[in-house]
């Protein structure tokens, strides 16, 4: 065991040692055999382990109070721990506030003869006694100003938490240690005023809108001569919002000007006399008709490889980035440009998840796998250095030693490029998520082939803080793919929650409160600031729930309005335990349904000779299983993503070749294939909310793994006759759902399937009803997935059908007859039929 163990008042001492992470060093307290360091801050010296022995034999632990330092506490009695004021300590001259607060902790007896408090700002050892009052033991102490504090209790020699207080988790390779967590408190400070909506709503018409916003004033007045109203991300005029100074009161009354359907977003960010300031969104949506979150259709658009606008503001890196692993130029005016064009209305697609806007690294990476030996850049966006980001972080010194400047993507352009974006795209009905990379930041002390070091500021600040990231990163322990923790139990001391994906992403400790807050500020930031509609929160699965609690908590109360935010994780596999862990009513909406995707590849693009039966148990039991966990839960469906193989490519069964040698997949000429892919586009469209569809997959582009599937797109006459005529299908298969409320919300019955074997030796034709009972809507989906014609004769009286209905895709007509419709789908192909 590295450094030196003694024995100390029942404490084990232990000397440092010292950790690498890429060339740099840090200096953690050796783990125990039995336990983990109790503190999660670091020294250059000696010091006490702050935890005790698992096996309860550790001692007296300093059960004799103080020894000196920092007992500066007096013993209270009272409940839950509470800020008391500054306890008239002087001013700190060079910060204007008190240095230390006063604070209340507290323990609920359990039939304890002595209880002494230990912190990280006690140094583990400077324990001070607490008092007992009726069933509660407590000890008012002063604690660093703004500062978080980490503390246990010794309870008649045994080291403990309060589990009413929060707490986080020190994994390492001995065992998890829980501390207490006491978040940074202030004192002495003026109170802040509030900004609420007047009733909590506001009043629209197609053509105009008004509301009123009430200022309560906190330590003083409102200053006027700093306030702030932007819309749509524009500042307005003064005046432009008239402001009662007798009544606190703002108030905005808009009668022209007003287009539908088009999202407004009013910001007020104010300040009073004191300086300290206050926020408040009000988001609103005027369209026609009702829209909730279960009529989505969402396109994915990865904005590098997407089309180039002439917003970038930053070129490829070039080598030692290699070319398909570089970026290509793809930027925010390329998708206001299809935007505008209308190229999304005409699929039916009403929201855009893009990649994430956040600054990422400007190096290039060594790949994995089959990318072994290739450097591959963050054009995806997934290797963040401006992670937490928020109000205030223009004047930071973290982010401006790292030459951080602005918080959003170069590549992609400005954040006016970003407000373009999102404003072209409310004005078509269309909402926008970005993703929200919440696992990791990025951090390279000695990046590959020479390369400067770049370390995101939120691991610079904290780097040597136990309690933020778990630290060290080891490849034989704590790697999440070499050592398979994908979906490790979080009760295990590696797991998949506190796993790194690599060695430059370092794995932000989410049981830490302070962490999910600074998540969470920086997402509450980013959906104001641009006016978004949700997040795809990235690798939620590999993170504890606490930050989805805390994420979900920060947005709600920051939308005056109550309008819906949507936000889906990415949890693959098939654990469903862990895909659901984030979802529920005070977390996400739902989660990507990776099973299904498997799935769809499986029976769809690659088809066995029981496609239809296989598919209806699929589709049965994925309803089911996520149903049984959160009835609710609006889960995001797909066949195709940036991470597979192409959907075109795996149709053919070209879709194994490596990238790097060899030929990679050529687009494609086979109709078959393109018939496989239309079929998979149907199942897509015409099954449960909500639909996700991974840009190039409308049309058929071809491409291996990672990079190859992330090519360039294309469009118009880039695309062959069959791409084209892919396009078309997905067209028409969108508008009738943008049409049908039965294709989006519906309740889903079979009306037939092929028993396994019956046809041929196969089961090839399936069908189902969709029915909205809240307006009498009817839709039929009908599949052939056999190479040859075939007709069925089904009952329909169980969904209600009377009257005729069309196929959207190819016009035919069906119908009913004595209670039953007859279909007849050429080979490899799908009916929808509609009113």
């Amino acid at each position: 065991m590295a450094g030196e163990l003694a024995e100390w008042q029942g404490l084990r001492t232990v000397k440092p040692r010292a950790l690498r992470f890429g060339s740099f060093l840090l200096l953690a307290c050796a783990p125990l055999a039995s336990g983990a360091c109790g503190s999660s801050n670091t020294s250059s010296g000696d010091q006490t382990d702050g935890g005790p022995e698992l096996d309860g034999n550790s001692g007296s632990s300093g059960s004799g109070g103080s020894s000196g330092g920092s007992n500066d506490g007096s013993t209270s009695s009272g409940g839950d721990g509470s800020t008391t004021g500054d306890g008239g300590l002087p001013i700190d001259g060079s910060t204007g506030h008190p240095a230390k607060c006063a604070y209340t902790f507290t323990l609920p007896d359990s039939a304890y003869a002595n209880v002494v408090l230990q912190a990280d700002y006690l140094n583990w050892s400077n324990g001070l006694p607490l008092t007992k009052s009726g069933g509660t033991w407590s000890v008012t102490a002063q604690v660093p100003y703004g500062t978080d504090v980490e503390y246990k209790f010794v309870a008649d020699g045994n080291w403990l938490t309060n589990p009413s207080q929060p707490q986080i988790q020190l994994p390492s390779n001995q065992g998890t240690n829980t501390n207490n967590i006491l978040q940074a408190i202030t004192c002495g400070v003026p109170a802040p005023g509030t900004l609420t909506l007047v009733k909590g709503s506001l009043a629209t018409t197609a053509t105009s809108y008004a509301f009123q916003v009430a200022w309560t004033p906190g330590g003083a007045d409102l200053d006027p001569t700093k306030t702030v109203v932007t819309l749509n991300g524009t500042a307005l005029a003064a005046g432009a919002v008239s402001y009662d100074a007798a009544s606190h009161t703002f108030s905005v009354n808009v009668t022209s000007g007003v287009t539908s359907p088009n999202k407004y977003a009013y910001l007020f960010q104010v300040q009073d006399k004191n300086g300290v300031p206050a926020r408040l969104f009000v988001p609103f949506w005027i369209q026609p008709g009702a829209w909730g979150w279960q009529d989505a259709f969402i396109y994915e658009v990865m904005v590098d490889r997407f089309l180039p606008g002439g917003t970038s503001k930053a070129g490829p890196n070039g080598p030692p980035t290699v070319g398909a692993g570089d970026w290509m130029g793809g930027d925010f005016g390329g998708v206001t440009q299809k935007i505008n064009a209308g190229y999304f209305d005409a699929m039916g697609v009403n929201t855009l998840w893009l990649s994430s806007p956040v600054t990422g690294t400007k190096l290039c990476e060594m790949g994995v796998g089959a990318n072994t030996g290739q450097c591959l850049s963050g054009y995806h966006s997934y290797f963040p250095i401006a992670s937490g980001w928020t109000y205030g972080s223009e004047n930071d010194p973290k982010f401006a030693s790292a030459g951080i400047t602005t918080p959003i993507e170069p590549h992609f352009g400005t954040a006016s490029d970003l407000v373009a974006l999102v404003n072209a795209a409310h004005q078509h009905g269309i909402r926008v998520l970005t993703d929200l990379v919440v696992n990791h930041v990025f951090a390279d002390q000695s990046p590959p082939s020479g390369q400067s070091p770049q370390l995101g500021p939120l691991f610079t600040a904290n780097s040597t803080q136990l309690a933020w990231f778990n630290i060290p990163y080891q490849s034989g322990t704590n790697d999440c793919g070499s050592q398979n923790l994908w979906d490790t139990p979080t009760t295990s001391t590696w797991n998949r929650a506190d796993c790194w994906f690599d060695t430059y992403l370092p794995d932000l400790n989410t049981t830490n409160p302070s962490v999910n807050d600074a998540i969470a500020d920086h997402a509450v930031w980013l959906m104001e600031q641009f006016n978004l509609d949700g997040f795809r929160v990235d690798a939620v699965k590999q993170v504890y729930s606490d930050i989805c609690t805390d994420m979900r908590s920060k947005i709600g109360a920051s939308i005056s309005t109550g309008l819906p935010f949507y936000m889906v994780g990415e949890a693959l596999g098939n654990v469903t335990s862990n895909v659901m862990d984030c979802v529920g009513d005070t977390k996400l909406n739902g989660s990507v349904d990776d099973p299904l995707h498997n799935n769809l590849v499986n029976h769809v693009l690659q088809q066995d000779q029981n496609a239809a039966s296989d598919l209806d148990n699929d589709l049965i039991g994925d309803e089911s299983t996520w149903t049984a966990v959160v009835p609710d839960a609006l889960m995001g469906h797909f066949f195709g993503s940036h991470d597979t193989p192409r959907a075109i490519s795996l149709a053919q069964g070209d879709s194994n070749g490596n990238p790097w040698s060899g030929a990679p997949p050529a687009q494609e000429t086979n109709p078959i294939a393109f018939q496989k892919l239309e079929l998979a586009q149907a199942v897509l469209l015409t099954y449960d909310p909500i639909p996700i569809m991974w840009m190039g997959d409308e049309f058929g582009q071809p491409g291996t793994i990672d990079p190859d599937c992330r090519r360039m797109m294309r469009f118009g006459s880039a695309l062959s006759t069959l791409e084209s005529g892919t396009l078309t299908n997905l067209q028409k298969l969108g508008t009738a759902r943008a049409q049908h409320s039965a294709l989006r919300s519906g309740t889903r019955t079979r009306l037939w399937v092929d028993q396994p074997g019956s046809v041929g030796g196969g089961s090839y034709f399936y069908a189902y009803g969709r029915v909205d009972s809240s307006n009498g809507d009817i839709a039929i989906a009908a599949f052939n997935f056999s190479g040859s014609s075939q007709t069925r004769t089904m009952s329909v009286t169980n969904i209600g059908l009377t009257k005729t209905l069309t196929d959207a895709l190819s016009g035919a007509s069906i119908t009913p007859s004595g209670g039953n419709v007859t279909i007849t789908l050429p080979a490899l192909t799908a009916a929808v039929f509609v009113p």
